[in-house]
């Protein structure tokens, strides 16, 4: 029963149990096929096994059967009845003839698909083998498997002279569909959220780390009403002070979170007020860590680690299993070395039965967030900056009384003009977003009257993730990009990228 125990914990883990208590995002979803799927690991799964067992046990046996009595019917006819003792048994002096040995054989396979239950948990071990290989931290990776010895790895090659390839070829990269997100998770009838806030000021020369942290919010870390508590957290850079405070003078920036969460953790315990909801938090849940202190190590993984959604997961966990069946279930050294194969004929089969149900449960999910991060994202927002010496002088007075405009101007290291009759002469930048939209339409409408807005505009800036981004962009510019450099997920400096083009795209 090992066996099984051990692959339905995986299950629980592929199918992302652990997260039964968040609500939030694609947790939610899955908590509505929480019962659907427990049923199914917990009961349909061993029944599966066991008809798919029997069925395959009881053809095997009609098979053997018929063949036994032919082969007993044929020394019947050749030796007579006598060749057989009062048992059934064939007698000692018969055994060593050609069909004396032919019928032995066939009664020790007879004998051997009556045992065939034996290999029940080896089907439990090939299952658990496989999907184990394939999953890492919430992700399925597609590592093409060729061996189990050596070089374990293939890649999909169509004898082209150069292939160039990357680990998650076929994967889409969503850290971006996560980043910041509120995370929400339930203690019995508690809700607790974790916020990311803006930190209220710029640290500049006060701050002792390049990397960024969350940390709690130093003005208002905790709030709560009824039974809703709200924690917030910041992610910047850490003051000579905090770095003393939580212990992380050294170490990788992994160990210097989790002594972070562990500060905020006691902090948070300390602020709570609510008597019975600290004892739910502070109780040992996973890995011998108080409850807050699992959820707050979640949040700040999910929000530095990387994540993919697999393109195709049906088809490629679909090909892997029949290679992993052919090169592993009845590989050449079973072969070999087995007497008879038909229980492992038939074990193949079931590995290949139970797999491919887990297999459509797995990819359903796959399919549901891929159709999410597919969907067409609304454009939230627009805005234009323009130099001052392209506006017309109407404009000029609602400018020079902008307050914010101002400010950016000094904050960029522009000279503010002395007069408002100056702007025309200076090309400053203004930014739309610091004007009502009643004075961003009458501008545009002014600008365009002789000429389309595309040939004023020399540049576009887009804030967005690269996938929505681009696929705004191309038909648009389709034929027009000469270059694109992109900031690949592999790179851990914050770069941007530029398309340049006639026109100048860049996108952070």
């Amino acid at each position: 029963m090992d066996a099984i125990r051990k692959f339905q914990n995986l299950l629980r883990e592929l199918f992302q149990f652990e997260a039964s208590d968040l609500d939030f995002g694609i947790y939610r979803i899955l908590n509505y096929k929480r019962d659907q799927i427990e049923k199914f690991i917990q009961k349909d799964l061993v029944n599966k096994v066991e008809s798919a067992f029997a069925k395959h046990k009881d053809e095997r046996l009609n098979k053997i059967s018929k063949k036994f009595e032919e082969a007993k019917e044929k020394i019947i006819q050749s030796l007579g009845k006598e060749a057989f003792t009062s048992t059934g048994e064939l007698k000692e002096q018969f055994q060593n003839t050609p069909l004396g040995r032919d019928f032995l054989s066939i009664k020790a396979q007879k004998d051997e698909v009556k045992t065939i239950d034996e290999i029940k948990l080896q089907v439990f071990n090939d299952l658990y083998n496989f999907f184990s290989r394939y999953y890492e931290e919430g992700d399925f990776v597609p590592q093409y498997r060729y061996s189990i010895k050596g070089h374990k790895y293939a890649i999909p090659y169509n004898g082209e002279e150069v292939k160039l390839y990357r680990a998650n070829q076929d994967q889409y990269y969503t850290k971006t569909g996560l980043l910041f997100r509120d995370y929400t998770f339930k203690a019995q009838d508690y809700k607790v959220t974790f916020r990311i806030v803006s930190a209220k000021e710029e640290l500049g020369s006060k701050k002792a780390t390049k990397e960024r942290f969350f940390i709690l919010d130093d003005e208002n870390p905790v709030s709560a009403e009824d039974k809703t508590l709200i924690v917030r957290f910041q992610y910047r850079e850490l003051t000579e002070e905090e770095v003393k405070g939580h212990g992380v003078e050294g170490g990788s920036n992994t160990a210097k979170q989790e002594k972070i969460n562990q500060k905020s953790c006691e902090n948070l315990l300390n602020d709570i007020e609510d008597i019975f909801l600290k004892a739910l938090l502070n109780k040992e849940y996973k890995s011998e860590k108080p409850l807050l202190l699992y959820q707050i190590s979640r949040f700040t993984a999910k929000n530095t680690k990387d994540y993919f959604i697999h393109k195709n997961l049906k088809r490629f966990l679909s090909e892997q299993l029949d290679y992993f069946i052919k090169a592993e279930v009845l590989s050449i050294e079973t072969l070999e070395k087995e007497r008879f194969l038909d229980k492992h004929i038939t074990r193949a089969k079931i590995v290949r039965e139970i797999g491919e149900d887990i297999i459509d449960f797995l990819s359903q999910i796959e399919d549901f967030q891929k159709r999410l991060w597919e969907k067409k994202k609304f454009v939230l927002k627009t805005e234009y900056v323009i130099t001052t010496d392209r506006v017309p002088a109407e404009f000029h007075h609602e400018i020079w009384n902008n307050k914010e405009q101002k400010k950016e101007w000094k904050e960029l290291g522009f000279d503010i003009p002395k007069t408002k009759e100056d702007l025309k002469k200076k090309k400053l930048p203004i930014d739309t977003r610091y004007f009502t939209q009643d004075f961003k339409e009458k501008l545009l409408e002014k600008l365009t009257q002789d000429s389309d807005l595309d040939d004023l505009l020399d540049g576009l800036l887009i804030k967005s993730e690269n996938y929505q981004a681009l696929n705004l962009l191309i038909e648009k510019y389709r034929g027009k990009v000469k270059c694109i450099y992109i900031d690949p997920h592999t790179t851990r400096k914050r770069l941007k990228f530029f398309i340049e083009t006639s026109t100048n795209i860049l996108l952070g």
